[in-house]
C-alpha cells in the first residue's frame, strides 16, 4: 500500500515543493500536470486557486484541499546579514529554533538557511526555562553583511519554508514537510483521476491562502458554486504523549476521520450519514472528532453563495504546523477508496435525498 503511494510520486512531488500561503505557484504547476489529462476544463479563481472539472451534467460535486503550507516571510535584513522574519500561518515557537529552512527568491532560486539558536553554554539556567519569542529569532544564510544577502537575491517579502524532505516512517508511516495539506491535494487529484461517473460534474479544487484565513475557499466557492462540497484536510492525531485522548481522539492507522464540528463549520447531517453508509459497505473504519480551535475550508464553502451541504474528511496527522509531520499510508489509501466510491455512486437521486429539507 505504501509502496503504491511512493510509486505514484505525486505526494512526494507536492511535499518537496515550496508553497507558503501567497506563493503557491509550484503546487499549481504540479497539480496542473497531474490532472490535465483527466479534465475537461481547468481554470483559476482571482486569487489563484486551482479548479479542474470533468463532466457536463448532473450535480456539481467539489473536492477541495488547500495548496498552501505554513511558513515565514522576510521582514528585515540587518547590517550583519542576519534575516528577521514573520510567521505565515500558525507556529509554536518551541518547534522552530535550529531548524533548516529555504528562502525562495524572486528569481525562484532557493537559498538554504537555519533559524539560529544560542548554544546552551551561553545561557543561564533561567534563560533555558523561557522560550525564545519569535520576534527575537533570525535566519542565518552564511552571509557577512546585508549587501551579501542582497547579492544572493534575498529581499524583504521573500517567502521561507522548512527544508523539504520526504521519507517512509516505521511500517506504515509517511513523514514529510507540508503534509498539511499536500496530502489532501494528492488525495483530491487521485480521486479526480479515478472517478468515472457521467452523472455528475466533478470539480477538483486546490485553494490558496487557507492557513491565513480560508481566503481561497471563499473565492473558489464563489467561482464554482458547487451543489455539495467535500473538503479533504489533515487533523491533529492525539496518539502521542502529552495529548488528551478526549480532546484529540484521532489515531494514525485507525482510518480517515470526519470532522463533525469546528470553529466555522458543522458537518451536514445527511452527507455525513452517506459517508458513514459508504464506509460501512466498504469495510472502511472511520474516526470522528470535534475541534473548537481551528477550521478547514469547509468554513467558507458551507456559507458562500447561499450555502450547501459540506463535509470535511481528514487524515489524522502527527506534528502539524512544524517542520515534519507524519501520516498513515493506510489512512491515505482508505480515504481515496472511500471518496472514489462515494462520488462514483452519486447522482441526481442521491443528491435530492441529501439536500431536501422537507419530504
Amino acid at each position: 500500500m505504501r509502496s503504491d503511494i511512493l510509486k505514484a510520486g505525486l505526494l512526494e512531488k507536492l511535499a518537496l515543493a515550496s508553497g507558503v500561503s501567497g506563493d503557491e505557484q509550484e503546487i499549481r504547476e504540479i497539480l496542473y500536470q497531474a490532472v490535465k489529462p483527466h479534465a475537461g476544463e481547468i481554470t483559476f479563481d482571482g486569487l489563484g486557486s486551482f479548479i479542474a472539472r470533468k463532466g457536463t451534467r448532473g450535480p456539481k460535486v467539489a473536492l477541495i484541499a488547500h495548496m498552501d503550507e505554513v511558513g515565514f516571510i522576510v521582514k528585515h535584513i540587518n547590517a550583519e546579514g542576519f534575516i528577521y522574519f514573520d510567521t505565515v500561518g500558525s507556529w509554536w515557537n518551541q518547534s522552530m529554533l535550529n531548524q533548516r529552512v529555504e528562502i525562495k527568491t524572486a528569481s525562484g532560486e532557493k537559498i538554504p538557511g537555519i533559524i539560529g539558536s544560542v548554544s546552551p553554554h551561553a545561557l543561564t539556567e533561567e534563560d533555558k526555562c523561557h522560550p525564545v519569542k519569535i520576534e527575537k529569532m533570525f535566519i542565518d544564510i552564511g552571509a557577512a553583511s546585508a549587501e551579501q544577502v542582497r547579492e544572493r537575491g534575498v529581499a524583504v517579502g521573500d517567502f521561507i519554508c522548512p527544508e523539504p524532505f520526504f521519507s517512509t516512517f516505521g511500517d506504515d508511516g509517511i513523514m514529510a514537510k507540508a503534509l498539511d495539506n499536500r496530502a489532501g491535494c494528492a488525495v483530491v487529484a487521485e480521486i479526480f483521476r479515478q472517478c468515472q461517473n457521467p452523472d455528475i460534474q466533478l470539480y477538483a479544487v486546490a485553494t490558496v491562502q487557507e492557513e491565513v484565513g480560508l481566503r481561497g475557499a471563499q473565492t473558489s466557492a464563489e467561482a464554482v458554486k458547487p451543489d455539495i462540497a467535500i473538503v479533504i484536510d489533515t487533523l491533529v492525531a492525539g496518539d502521542t504523549p502529552g495529548l488528551c485522548p478526549v480532546a484529540f481522539p484521532l489515531k494514525l492507522g485507525a482510518g480517515p476521520a470526519i470532522s463533525l464540528f469546528d470553529k466555522r463549520y458543522i458537518a451536514h447531517r445527511k452527507l455525513t450519514q452517506l459517508v458513514k453508509n459508504t464506509a460501512a459497505e466498504m469495510g472502511i473504519d472511520l474516526q470522528f472528532c470535534t475541534l473548537k480551535t481551528g477550521a478547514t475550508d469547509g468554513g467558507r464553502y458551507n456559507v458562500m453563495g447561499g450555502g450547501r451541504p459540506v463535509i470535511a474528511l481528514c487524515l489524522p496527522t502527527r506534528y502539524l504546523h512544524a517542520n515534519a509531520s507524519v501520516i498513515s499510508a493506510a489512512d491515505y489509501d482508505a480515504l481515496i477508496r472511500l471518496v472514489v466510491s462515494l462520488v462514483n455512486h452519486y447522482g441526481q437521486d442521491v443528491h435530492q435525498q441529501v439536500t431536501q429539507f422537507i419530504g
